[in-house]
């Protein structure tokens, strides 16, 4: 057989024929391996109910990431709302029991603090005697007072920093566990 002014053996020609069917067959074979996999991923995407085709499903998914974003961040905003007003509630409370004038009455005075996270709050004092019990109440503000604290009181309010302190390391030990 003659092409472009050369003889070429028709044999030669049958057997370039015969391979180039062969890689044909081959690139065939590969691209239908490659059709079923991909077939089969997106059966198993579209078998959630998420659309007939892919395109419906992408948009499915995408609407269903949107729906968690904003429940996320709705839960962050409620948690940063209670992380500020947790800061207002009481979190440190300490007593302490006392004999006001050393006599045999016993440790039947007491003063009592009760704290939020800064500090503030109201130190309760009862001061027993054996006619009666006399009872005082003087507002905290940053661990400070502008009525002069007796000793039992700074005590109490020192006993209920250090048991907040003790609870929050208790915490934070079981947290790392």
């Amino acid at each position: 057989m003659e092409i472009l002014g050369y003889v070429i053996p028709q044999e030669l020609i049958l057997f370039y024929s015969c391979i180039f069917c062969i890689v044909g067959f081959f690139f065939a074979f590969i691209a239908l391996v490659v059709a079923c996999r991909v077939s089969r991923r997106s059966k198993r995407i579209l078998k959630d109910g998420a659309g007939r085709d892919i395109t419906e499903a992408i948009v499915n998914y995408y609407k269903k990431c949107t729906e968690i974003m904003d429940d996320y961040k709705a839960a962050e905003n409620r948690l940063k709302k209670l992380e500020i007003e947790s800061k207002s509630c009481v979190k440190k409370v300490g007593a302490i029991r006392y004999n006001a004038f050393g006599g045999n009455n016993g440790n039947l005075s007491f003063a009592t603090a009760i704290l939020d996270e800064e500090n503030t709050g109201f130190v309760l004092n009862g001061v027993y005697t054996r006619q009666q019990t006399a009872t005082y109440l003087k507002p905290i503000q940053k661990g400070k007072s502008l009525f002069e604290l007796s000793e039992e009181e700074e005590e109490a309010i020192r006993t209920a920093q250090l048991n907040y302190e003790r609870i929050i390391n208790s915490e934070l030990i079981k947290e790392q566990r």
